[in-house]
């Protein structure tokens, strides 16, 4: 797998369905799933939930292939939200997760934000690994933003000060 190859591509909604399979697919893999009545509803109109608030929705894609998700968007005034980071089996631990994560993070310092916040499975174990070695450290109530409260497929909230 060549960096070269990896494309980070704006998604719009048409991109819908492909994206709900990536999720769900990766999700999957650890015993959840998309819930797009509830968790997931921004996965059905990532125009309005994402680019329409500031924020972006990328379909990455190795050799013309979707292989993952990146969706971000401002949340409280100076913090942004991860709010999608998900990878098929086969594209993870090659890097891409990382690279997507520093695209949101450029982002993040280009809009002027201080923080990012995520929430996340804490059975999702390769994703919480990059987040810490990544610098984002575990966080509860006001500090992790709107994902203050977690769910039971969500159950753990992340925080990352920009320098």
């Amino acid at each position: 797998m060549r960096a070269m190859d990896v494309v980070f591509r704006r998604a719009d909604n048409r991109d819908c369905p492909v994206v709900q399979q990536i999720v769900d697919r990766a999700l999957r893999d650890y015993g959840l799933f998309v819930v797009l009545e509830v968790g997931d509803r921004d996965l059905t109109d990532l125009e309005q939930h994402y680019h329409a608030r500031g924020g972006g929705f990328e379909v990455i894609e190795l050799g013309g292939a979707p292989v993952g998700v990146v969706g971000w968007r401002a949340g409280a005034p100076g913090v942004f939200e991860l709010k999608k980071l998900y990878l098929l089996a086969a594209a993870r631990g090659h890097g891409i997760g990382r690279r997507a994560v520093e695209r949101v993070i450029a982002a993040a310092r280009a809009a002027g934000a201080h923080a990012i916040v995520l929430e996340t499975a804490t059975r999702l174990t390769e994703a919480v690994a990059l987040y810490r070695r990544m610098g984002f450290q575990p966080v509860c109530g006001a500090a992790a933003g709107a994902f203050a409260t977690l769910t039971d497929q969500c159950d753990a909230a992340f925080r990352l000060e920009l320098a």
